[in-house]
């Protein structure tokens, strides 16, 4: 019998020549979409701002909540436009919207209202060109080498780290922050969206090019509904694990400058542990997708969010050395990089993917929103106590409780009963239009 620790085999990477040219389209694309881009700049902005408009970080930062809500109450109903008319052109469009809404804040005159104006319009626009857009693609596109085409996809958020902060900070020097901030927006109009619409084939065209071969496991049409999944534990403990996992990698991240700096940490010292983020999502990423195919997803996972633990635990302490705080910072970043492509592969894996946009933009909706109070809350457990010790032991125990849930899941399942009412008649996907 076969281990439940093992996963696939050394078939499949014939996927990679058929399907490059879709991963490829979906990682730049993703690059410079919606939230990623504006996560990784925002940060960039709020010293500027806070000087030239006297605002304080804590209400600049709360444009985050604003995202992750639009997030979790419209991410459910794209889910379910991308379910029955696929992902191409809703992303190309919602792109378009999004890079116009990140050029508003070149309009920001020191009103606050204008400023959570213009967050709004990129957070309404831009939910239709999130993850749940971009792992539904690659879901669709990839069988048996899933787990790592993902991580490929994924690791946008990294070449997304690694570019955007040296541009901005050499335009900024050169042009102006609002020059900057009109250059930015562009990414999404002028690179990925024109990308993803021309390198993403639609579903018709897939599945003549793919001249009806089935995969190994679960079939497109085979999966829970909405409904389905609301009723079985596995929906429950997916929803639990990633809210949790979400506050404890997600809290530290966006408060690693100022965490290095109670450890008195010097401004160069401190830039160099963090230059490192960006790479150790990549390698999160590409090393998490390729063992999420070849071993229990659940168990990698396991591993990873106790390194992560390991890594809050590490910075929870006094008298951190330089390179305890880098082995820490690299821990937490490695474990930050698998987190979108675990959860795509378990919603698929174990919910189906007939209507996987639904439902993963459900439990995605759940993350966001927890990765948007986390950092706050992290923030505001150091305003009272000044300092990081209690609430990095608390990311370091959400996280343990999440990897433990993780195991609950229990084996893939070979075929998902669903009521037989639904079962019956599997929904139609209206193809796109090329």
């Amino acid at each position: 019998m076969k281990s439940p620790l093992l996963s696939g085999t050394t078939a499949g990477y014939e996927e990679f020549r058929k399907e490059w040219r879709t991963l490829g389209s979906v990682t730049i694309a993703a690059s410079f979409a919606f939230p990623t881009l504006v996560f990784f700049s925002i940060g960039i902005f709020a010293p500027i701002f806070a000087e030239e408009f006297g605002w304080s970080f804590g209400v600049m930062m709360s444009g985050i909540l604003i995202a992750s809500l639009s997030i979790l109450l419209l991410g459910p109903f794209v889910g379910r436009y991308i379910d029955a008319k696929g992902a191409r052109k809703i992303t190309a469009i919602s792109l378009i919207g999004f890079g116009l809404g990140y050029m508003s804040l070149a309009l920001s005159n020191g009103s606050i209202a204008l400023y959570f104006v213009s967050w709004a319009m990129m957070s309404i626009a831009g939910v239709g060109a999130t993850a749940i857009s971009f792992t539904y693609i690659v879901n669709n596109a990839f069988h048996e080498r899933r787990g790592l085409a993902l991580g490929v996809a994924l690791s946008s958020s990294g070449i997304s780290a690694m570019i955007v902060k040296p541009l901005a900070g050499l335009t900024i020097a050169l042009f102006g922050w609002r020059e900057t901030i009109i250059l930015i927006g562009l990414m999404p109009i002028v690179i990925s969206a024109p990308i993803l619409f021309l390198g993403v084939r639609n579903e018709a065209k897939r599945r003549t090019a793919h001249g009806g071969r089935k995969s190994t496991g679960l079939h497109a049409d085979e999966g829970h509904s909405i409904g389905e999944a609301l009723r079985t534990r596995r929906l429950w403990i997916l929803l639990i694990a990633f809210t949790a996992i979400a506050f404890g990698n997600g809290a530290p991240i966006p408060n690693l400058e100022n965490i290095l700096k109670t450890h008195r940490f010097e401004t160069g010292e401190i830039i160099a542990i963090t230059s490192t983020i960006g790479a150790a999502l990549i390698v999160g990423r590409l090393l998490g997708g390729w063992l999420i195919d070849k071993f229990w997803a659940p168990m990698i996972g396991f591993i990873l969010l106790v390194c992560a633990a390991i890594g809050c635990w590490i910075l929870a302490q006094g008298g951190v050395s330089l390179f305890q705080a880098q082995v820490a910072v690299i821990l937490i970043s490695i474990a930050a990089g698998v987190e979108y492509d675990l959860l795509s592969f378990l919603v698929a894996k174990y919910l189906g993917r007939r209507h996987y946009g639904a439902i993963y933009s459900l439990v995605f909706g759940f993350f966001a929103m927890s990765t948007g109070v986390g950092p706050m809350l992290l923030g505001r457990l150091y305003d009272i106590q000044n300092n990081y010790m209690f609430g990095l032991l608390l990311c370091s125990a959400m996280l343990l409780f999440a990897a433990g849930m993780l195991l609950a899941l229990g084996r893939y399942p070979d075929a998902i009963k669903t009521d037989s009412s639904d079962a019956t008649a599997a929904p139609t996907r209206s193809s796109e239009a090329t």
